[in-house]
């Protein structure tokens, strides 16, 4: 039966659960929180891979590379060479080849980092850098990107060694960003028919920087000279074609694996410290064990009697196949026979074919027999 209690009870829930959940849709905020995930596939080794992808979807064709060998026979001028490690890994031999194509219309990107171009092929062949080195320096670049009216005008920064060029070099130069007290942060130089562009940091253009639009209009402006002539080749790394330097660099793990696996066979295969398994039983004569067994347990049984009378048989069947004149003989003549045969006293015969009365009469008279066996 309800009372007014129990309905009292029953609203009083109610309100309390209606108070909860208003409260909660009350200081309840709905917002979305976008977070960056770190980077997989190739955009984890290959920092001009957001670079790539953004020059195909503007229409330029683009590709990335490790091998400066194997894009040197691709070059054409009117392309662009992007180089993002380091130019003293660049052979004499293909620096020559990279300043030829500049000076036939080609456009090079790269940074001279902290070499002044002594013991580099590539600075040597360009012979733009003075043998003054600079400094660190940062240098702003103010873009045209949009910004809201609260934010500063929104900018990039170029931060590294600074380089200097040589007096001639800098008066040719059709851009230049920095200080004489520091250097340069960045230099446009025509060459040839081509361009060379220095900048002290690589890092605008690669990887996640790119997500932000002051990077982007800098990375336009960078490859200009060239934009949508020819083909963009971008050198995230120059490894090589060495097979030894990419196994080291690039397959350490499967080669860390097998020599751990080589390590725990050799562990397997060597020998340990002790046996660590029994010992493996000797060479043994196992029909002799059995025969001995089964004596053993015969004379366990019946005292040797059975054994014996068995000898017995054994030593009358071979006298009756060797003599069967003497098989005729009968007690005392058989034993004295037996005795003069075998050069026995005629009691012991006798006493080897009575039956044994211990352990001691069994092994004598067995001893006997056999011997009485052996003569005839």
């Amino acid at each position: 039966m309800i009372t007014r209690q129990h309905v009292y009870l029953l609203v009083g829930a109610l309100a309390l659960i209606a108070v909860c959940v208003a409260g909660f849709f009350y200081t309840f905020e709905q917002k979305w929180v976008t977070e960056t995930t770190p980077s997989t596939g190739e955009a984890r080794y290959n920092r001009f891979y957001a670079l790539e992808l953004t020059l195909e979807n503007m229409g330029q064709p683009s590709s990335s590379s490790i091998s400066m060998a194997r894009t040197l026979p691709l070059l054409k001028p009117g392309d662009t060479v992007v180089i993002g490690d380091d130019v003293g890994r660049i052979t004499f031999d293909q620096a020559t080849a990279l300043v030829a194509w500049v000076r036939s219309g080609g456009h090079l990107v790269f940074s001279p980092m902290a070499y002044t171009g002594h013991g580099v092929p590539l600075l040597e062949q360009l012979g733009l850098l003075d043998v003054r080195q600079g400094s660190f320096l940062c240098a702003s670049l103010q873009t045209d990107a949009k910004a809201s009216a609260d934010q500063k005008p929104p900018e990039t920064s170029l931060c590294g060694p600074g380089f200097r060029l040589r007096p001639s070099i800098l008066a040719q130069a059709s851009v230049t960003v920095g200080n004489d007290d520091k250097g340069l942060a960045f230099a446009r130089v025509p060459m040839g028919l081509g361009t060379v562009s220095l900048l002290n940091d690589i890092g605008p253009i690669s990887g996640e920087r790119l997500k932000n639009a002051p990077e982007q209009e800098f990375a336009w402006r960078l490859l200009a000279p060239n934009f949508g002539r020819g083909h963009c080749y971008l050198l995230y790394e120059l490894i090589g074609t060495s097979f030894w330097v990419n196994l080291f660099l690039r397959g350490w793990p499967a080669v860390l694996a097998s020599l751990l696996l080589l390590a725990g066979w050799m562990a397997a295969r060597s020998q340990r410290f002790g046996p660590l398994m029994p010992v493996p039983a000797s060479h043994r004569r196992a029909l002799t064990e059995h025969i001995q067994a089964v004596g053993e347990f015969l004379f366990r049984r019946d005292g040797g009697r059975s054994l014996h009378r068995l000898a017995c048989d054994s030593v009358l069947t071979r006298l009756r196949r060797r003599d069967p004149a003497s098989a005729m003989l009968k007690d005392a003549e058989l034993y004295d026979w037996l005795a003069q045969r075998s050069q026995l006293e005629s009691a012991r015969v006798e006493q080897a074919f009575r039956s044994p009365a211990n352990a001691a009469a069994f092994r004598i008279s067995i001893h006997t027999l056999a011997r009485l066996r052996s003569h005839l």
